[in-house]
């Protein structure tokens, strides 16, 4: 059986796509922007002084070094998204009744089974065809997100 290296991430990255909400790319980096604005005007109310020059320029740098900061998540929503983009109806349906199951913590040992054998009656297809879909979505996932496949 051959290795899969990215599997854990790409199962996270799934799962943490479903805790988000599953947002687009654009609207979680606008949600991102629009907080860190929001948080720097709340820390610049809260200690006066110290003017800038360009205020509004000083929001928007502040804005995008924290959005940067956060890059590896929105490159993880936006490889997932393009894999949902690419799956086939079955294939797609299997992600989300697999991984979109849990977000709030890992898997337990046995529960991914439990899930696939789930989704395998109500696709319907066999669990075997359900573990492939499962790792295509995973393969297709580490090459959208540029990981060693």
């Amino acid at each position: 059986m051959i290795k899969d290296h990215c599997r854990d991430y790409a199962t996270a990255a799934f799962q943490f796509y479903a805790k988000m909400g599953k947002p687009t790319y654009r609207s979680l980096k606008a949600q991102l922007m629009a907080d860190a604005l929001e948080q720097y005007h709340k820390v610049k109310t809260d200690c006066k002084g110290s003017e800038v020059s360009k205020p509004t320029e000083a929001a928007v740098l502040y804005a995008e070094a924290e959005t940067e900061k956060k890059e590896a998540e929105l490159l993880d929503i936006l490889a997932v998204e393009k894999v949902c983009e690419l799956l086939n109806h079955e294939e797609r349906k299997a992600v989300e009744l697999v991984y979109f199951q849990v977000t709030s913590r890992d898997f337990k040992k046995g529960e991914i089974s439990n899930l696939v054998c789930s989704a395998s009656l109500e696709i319907p297809a066999s669990e075997r065809t359900v573990y492939y879909y499962l790792s295509k979505a995973r393969k297709m996932f580490g090459i959208e997100r540029g990981l060693r496949t």
